[in-house]
C-alpha cells in the first residue's frame, strides 16, 4: 500500500508540474498577441493620422512600398502558423501525458485486482478451515453429551441401590417390630407391602423425598410401638411379681401343664403347711408312741409324716430356684433387647444420615445435569450463530466480490472511452497536420504570386486601378477573424477571376462597384480567404482547448472516484480483519467450555467415587456392572420459539443492513453518472456557443462587408 501512495503522490507532482508548464506557456502566448495587437494598432493610428490633417498625398508619398506590405502580411501569416504549430505541439504533448496517465492507472487497476484475488483466495481458505474446525468441534460436543448421558445413567442406579437398601433396612425394622408384637404383624407386613408397591410404581428420583417422609413417619409409630410395650411390660411383670412372686420362672410357669394357682392360695397352702410342721415339731417332743387325734383319725404313721414334710421342703426350694431362674432370664432378655432397641436406634439415625447424604447427593446431580444440558444448549446456540455468522460472511464477500467486478467492468469501460477519445485527438491532430500541409502549400504559391506581382508592380506603375487596389489592402487587413461560410463563399466568387488571371499573365481583372469604385484585387480575395481559415483554426483551436480542459475534469474525477475505491478497499480489509480477530475470539470461548465441561466432568466422577467409598459392604454385594451398556446418544431438542425469534431477528438486521448498503453504493453510481453527463453537456455547451460565436461575427463581417 505504501508503493502505491507513493506512485500516486508522484503522479499527483508530475500532473501540477504539466498544468504549471501549460499555464506558463498560455501566458506567453497572451502576452505575444497583445504586443502584436499594439503594434497593429499603433499602425492604423499612424495611417489614420496622416489623412487627418487633410493633406492630400497626390504625388504618392504616403504611399507604402508593395514590399512592406508583402512583408507585413507575411509576417501575420508566419506569426499565425507558428501560434497553431506551438498549440499543436502542446496539444501532442498533452495526449502523450494521458497516454502515460492512462497507463499507470490501468497498471495500478491490475494491482489492486490481484491484491483483492489473493485476498478472496485467504478468505475461501480460511472459511474451508473454520468450516473443518466448526466440524469437529460438533462431533467433540455430541461425544460429551453421549459420556454425559451415561454418567446420568449410572448415577440413576446407584440412586436405585440405594433406595433398595433403605427398603432393606426398613424390612428389618419390620421384622424386629414382629418379633416383639405378633398382632400387628399383619398390619405392619401389610404397610411395608403397600409401601414396596409405591416404590415399585415410582421408580423415579423425584418419589425419593415422599418416600422418605413416609419412613420418618414409619420410624416415629415403631417407636411409640416399642414405647408402648414396654410399659405393658413393666406392668405385666409387677402384676406377675404381685401374683407369683418375685423368685418365680415365667417360662415354667408356661409349661406347666397343671392349673395354675394364685399366689394368696399359695400362701394359705404354705401357711397350713406351716402349722402343721410346727404340730409336728411339737408332737415330737413327746413320746414317739403317742400319736395325735388327727393322726389317728387319718391313720397316718410317724414315718409317713416325715417323708411328706422332706418332699414340700423339696418342691419350696425347687420353686424357689426356678423362680429365681427365671428372673434372671427375663432381666438377661430385657438388657437384650435393650441393647437391640438401642442399636436399632443407631441404625435408624444412621440410615436418616445416609438418606439426607443421598438426598443432597440426589440434589447435587440433578443441579449439575441442568448446568450440562443449559450448557449444551447455549453451545449449541453458539454453533449455530457461528454457522450464520459464516453463512452471512460468505455472503458479504460474493457481494463484495460482485461490486469488486462492476467497479471493474466500470473502469474498464472508462478506459475504453478513454482510449476512443484519445483516438479521436490522435486522429484530429492528424486531419490539423493535412490542413496545415496543405495550408503551408497554399501559403507558398501565393507568396510565389505575390513575388511576381511585386516584380510586375516595379515594371508597371501606369494604371490608376492598380495603386487603388493597393490602397484597398490594408483596410482588407482590417477585418479581425472573418468566419468560414463568408470567406468560402467570398473567395468562391472573387479566387475564379484572380486565379485565372495570375495563372494566364497575373493581370488583374477591375470590377466597377454601383459609387463608381474599382473591385478588390485577387491578391486581397486571396487574403481573405486566408484569414477566414485562420478564424477556422482558431475556432478549433478554442474547442480542442475546452475538449482538453473538460477530459482534465474527467481525469481528475476518474483519479478521485480511484482514491475512494481504494479507501473501500481499506475499509473492507479492515472488516476483514475485525472478523477474524472475533472469530479467534470465539474458538477461544469455545475452547474455554469445553474445559469448563471436562472440569464439571471431573467433579460428578469424584462425587460418584466419594458416594461409592460412604457405602456399606452389603451395597458392594448388591453392586451391578454396567459396563455392557451401549452408550446412548440423545437427539437434540428443538429449539425454543425465543431463539428462533432471536435468530429471525439477526437476520431481518442483516438484510435491512444489506439493503442499506445497496442502497447508497445506487446512489454513488448515479451521483457519478450525474457528474459525467454534467460534464459532458458543459463541453457540449461550450463547443456550441463557440461556433454560435463564429457564426455570428461571421454574419457581423458579411453584412458589413
Amino acid at each position: 500500500m505504501e508503493s502505491d501512495e507513493r506512485v500516486n503522490e508522484n503522479l499527483r507532482l508530475q500532473f501540477k508540474a504539466l498544468q504549471e508548464q501549460q499555464q506558463k506557456r498560455l501566458q506567453r502566448l497572451m502576452e505575444r498577441k497583445k504586443e502584436k495587437e499594439q503594434e497593429e494598432q499603433q499602425q492604423r493610428e499612424g495611417y489614420s493620422s496622416t489623412d487627418a490633417f487633410g493633406v492630400e498625398d497626390q504625388l504618392h508619398l504616403l504611399q507604402p512600398d508593395s514590399g512592406s506590405t508583402s512583408d507585413i502580411g507575411k509576417r501575420l501569416l508566419e506569426d499565425e502558423n507558428d501560434q497553431l504549430h506551438d498549440q499543436i505541439r502542446e496539444l501532442k504533448d498533452e495526449n502523450g501525458r494521458l497516454h502515460k496517465l492512462t497507463q499507470e492507472k490501468a497498471f495500478e487497476i491490475r494491482h489492486l485486482r490481484k491484491k483483492v484475488e489473493e485476498g478472496k483466495l485467504a478468505l475461501a481458505g480460511t472459511a474451508g478451515l473454520a468450516g473443518d474446525v466448526a466440524a469437529t468441534k460438533i462431533v467433540e460436543l455430541s461425544k460429551k453429551n453421549r459420556e454425559l448421558t451415561a454418567e446420568l445413567e449410572s448415577e440413576r442406579t446407584k440412586v436405585k441401590q440405594l433406595t433398595n437398601r433403605v427398603k432393606g433396612v426398613e424390612k428389618e425394622l419390620q421384622n424386629l417390630a414382629v418379633n416383639y408384637t405378633g398382632k400387628e404383624s399383619g398390619h405392619v407386613h401389610t404397610r411395608t407391602q403397600m409401601d414396596d408397591g409405591a416404590l415399585a410404581e415410582s421408580p423415579e428420583l423425584k418419589a425419593l423425598q415422599e418416600k422418605l417422609t413416609a419412613k420418618n413417619l414409619k420410624m416415629t409409630e415403631y417407636r411409640n410401638q416399642i414405647q408402648a410395650m414396654k410399659q405393658e411390660l413393666k406392668v405385666a411383670q409387677k402384676v406377675l411379681i404381685n401374683e407369683v412372686g418375685e423368685e418365680v420362672n415365667i417360662s415354667q410357669l408356661a409349661a406347666s401343664s397343671g392349673s395354675w394357682r394364685g399366689r394368696a392360695q399359695q400362701i394359705l397352702v404354705l401357711q397350713g403347711r406351716v402349722r402343721e410342721l410346727e404340730s409336728q415339731l411339737g408332737q415330737g417332743k413327746s413320746p414317739v408312741s403317742e400319736l395325735s387325734l388327727e393322726e389317728e383319725m387319718m391313720g397316718v404313721s410317724v414315718p409317713k409324716r416325715v417323708a411328706a414334710q422332706e418332699k414340700n421342703l423339696f418342691r419350696i426350694r425347687t420353686l424357689e430356684k426356678d423362680r429365681k431362674e427365671a428372673l434372671e432370664k427375663i432381666t438377661a432378655e430385657y438388657e437384650a433387647l435393650k441393647k437391640d432397641n438401642e442399636d436399632l436406634k443407631k441404625k435408624l439415625e444412621a440410615s436418616k444420615a445416609r438418606n439426607t447424604v443421598l438426598s443432597n447427593e440426589v440434589k447435587m446431580l440433578k443441579m449439575q445435569m441442568a448446568t450440562i444440558l443449559d450448557k449444551g444448549k447455549h453451545d449449541d446456540e453458539l454453533i449455530d450463530a457461528l454457522l450464520g455468522q459464516q453463512k452471512n460472511m460468505q455472503e458479504v464477500l460474493t457481494r463484495l466480490s460482485q461490486h469488486e467486478q462492476n467497479n471493474n467492468d466500470s473502469q474498464q469501460m472508462l478506459n475504453m472511452q478513454l482510449n476512443s477519445e484519445a483516438q479521436k485527438q490522435g486522429s484530429l491532430v492528424t486531419q490539423l497536420k493535412h490542413m496545415l500541409a496543405e495550408r503551408e502549400a497554399k501559403v507558398k504559391e501565393l507568396e510565389d504570386e505575390i513575388k511576381q506581382l511585386t516584380l510586375k508592380n516595379h515594371y508597371r506603375k501606369e494604371s490608376s486601378g492598380k495603386i487603388l487596389g493597393v490602397q484597398e489592402f490594408p483596410s482588407v487587413l482590417k477585418s479581425e477573424k472573418p468566419s468560414l461560410d463568408r470567406s468560402q463563399s467570398e473567395s468562391g466568387d472573387q479566387s475564379w477571376s484572380g486565379r485565372a488571371v495570375s495563372k494566364l499573365g497575373h493581370e488583374l481583372i477591375q470590377t466597377q462597384s454601383p459609387n463608381g469604385n474599382i473591385g478588390a484585387s485577387p491578391r486581397s480575395s486571396e487574403v481573405r480567404v486566408l484569414q477566414a481559415q485562420v478564424t477556422e483554426y482558431r475556432t478549433l483551436c478554442q474547442a480542442a482547448e475546452v475538449e482538453r480542459d473538460r477530459l482534465m475534469e474527467l481525469v481528475s474525477v476518474l483519479q478521485r472516484r480511484a482514491e475512494e475505491s481504494n479507501e473501500k478497499l481499506m475499509a473492507a480489509e479492515k472488516k476483514l480483519q475485525e472478523e477474524r480477530r472475533r472469530c479467534v475470539f470465539l474458538e477461544r470461548q469455545a475452547e474455554k467450555l469445553k474445559m469448563d465441561t471436562a472440569k464439571n466432568v471431573v467433579g460428578t466422577q469424584k462425587l460418584s467415587a466419594r458416594g461409592k467409598a460412604g457405602q456399606t459392604l452389603t451395597v458392594s454385594r448388591h453392586s451391578v456392572n454396567f459396563s455392557g451398556k451401549t452408550d446412548v446418544s440423545f437427539a437434540p431438542a428443538d429449539l425454543p420459539l425465543e431463539t428462533q425469534i432471536e435468530e429471525l431477528r439477526t437476520q431481518l438486521a442483516i438484510q435491512l443492513d444489506e439493503n442499506e448498503a445497496i442502497k447508497t453504493s445506487l446512489k454513488s453510481t448515479l451521483k457519478t453518472k450525474e457528474d459525467d453527463l454534467k460534464l459532458y453537456h458543459e463541453m457540449m455547451g461550450e463547443v456550441k456557443q463557440i461556433f454560435i460565436q463564429a457564426l455570428r461575427q461571421h454574419k457581423q463581417d458579411r453584412n458589413g462587408h
